[in-house]
């Protein structure tokens, strides 16, 4: 057998070729540490930004999908509202306040302030009849800023809306009638068996002499009672001119 022998040169360059082997494995091994180490560090930014998110819809899977949606919760308590006390007639273009529970002396003092309920009718949606008194015309050295307050009304018809807010409600009337009648025509006072609304004013402008009447039925407003008194009757209706 024909013995092997290596000269210098040729080990030399063995052992060059064994040395660039471990260089290139070395390479890789550090190449795969530096990738490890980025992919974990983007792991871990991710799940810090985004694990709350991902923690949701882990808690969602566990509960089920439908109990949530058949048990949502509950919405929050809304604020309720008090409305003033005014009435609004979009037709004609009023909105004005409305002065409740004033006396028959105080009817003109009160007109200065707005439109006033006549003393003993019913309130906002009660069972019975709610009067309302406010000018036609008045004096302009008069004191107030409401004496034309209803220099319109005879301009409302059948089906026009009145809007009476009070307290949480807005109360929603529509006109039944209207006519024009003497001052001593006291039923027009007279508690009725439904909820209804009654507007006077003196007829024609300028003058006492008789008085125009618009009645209107409640329509929209849950009923708060029924009229407990009856109304004041004079000698006559009062002459909010």
């Amino acid at each position: 057998m024909k013995q092997v022998t290596f000269e210098e040169s040729d080990l030399k360059k063995f052992l060059r070729l064994e040395t660039k082997a471990v260089r290139f494995w070395r390479s890789v091994g550090k190449s795969l540490s530096a990738i490890s180490y980025l992919a974990l560090t983007f792991l871990t930014s991710f799940l810090l930004i985004n694990g709350p998110a991902y923690w949701e819809r882990l808690q969602y899977t566990a509960r089920g999908a439908e109990t949530t949606a058949e048990n949502p919760p509950p919405p929050p308590a809304q604020p309720v509202i008090q409305y003033p006390d005014e009435i609004i007639i979009p037709a004609i273009g009023l909105r004005a306040p409305v002065i409740y529970g004033g006396s028959y002396e105080a009817i003109l003092t009160d007109l200065e302030r707005g439109v006033v309920q006549y003393q003993g009718t019913a309130l906002p949606g009660q069972v019975g009849n709610l009067v309302l008194l406010g000018h036609s015309s008045n004096f302009p050295w008069a004191p107030g800023e409401y004496k034309t307050v209803f220099s319109l009304l005879d301009k409302l018809s059948l089906g026009h809306e009145i809007i009476v807010p009070h307290g949480s409600v807005r109360y929603r009337y529509l006109v039944t009638e209207t006519k024009v009648v003497s001052p001593s025509e006291l039923s027009v006072l007279e508690k009725t068996s439904y909820p209804g609304l009654t507007l006077i004013t003196c007829y024609p402008i300028g003058t006492t002499r008789s008085r125009l009447i618009v009645r209107a039925e409640l329509v929209e407003g849950a009923i708060s009672g029924e009229q407990t008194s009856g109304p004041y009757l004079g000698e006559s209706l009062p002459r909010p001119r």
